[in-house]
This record gives structure tokens, C-alpha cells and sequence, in this order.
């Protein structure tokens, strides 16, 4: 698989190549901020991502709230 683990959260994070896909799947995409306090920041597109290359993503699956 193309990830890495990172933090003691166990929290893993992918590549850029990866992140597209998972994008292109309808998952949602952050760019990881490992060392900061800061959120981690979702990404809205693939040129987002692909101007974010050679950062870690974190591939989360959307979940849509009930009204």
C-alpha cells in the first residue's frame, strides 16, 4: 500500500499519487500537518493536491449528515 504512519495517533498518511485517487473516489483530502498544532487542511481539487506534492495527505470517507 502506498502509506506511511506518522505521529502517535496512528494516523496514516499518503502520497500525492494516492490522495488523487482516493479524490477521484469521492474521499475527502487533507493535506497532513504532522508537526504543528494547526488542523489539517482539506483540499477541494486535484490541482490542489498536485500543487501540494511532496506533502502527506490524510484520506478520509465522507459522511454526509442527515436533514
Amino acid at each position: 500500500m502506498d502509506c506511511m504512519m506518522y505521529d502517535n495517533n496512528g494516523l496514516a498518511t499518503y502520497t500525492m499519487s494516492k490522495a488523487l485517487e482516493a479524490y477521484e473516489e469521492g474521499y475527502a483530502v487533507y493535506i497532513a500537518h504532522p508537526l504543528d498544532e494547526d488542523p489539517d487542511d482539506r483540499l477541494f481539487s486535484a490541482e490542489e493536491i498536485m500543487e501540494a506534492d511532496g506533502h502527506l495527505f490524510i484520506i478520509k470517507e465522507v459522511v454526509l449528515a442527515d436533514e
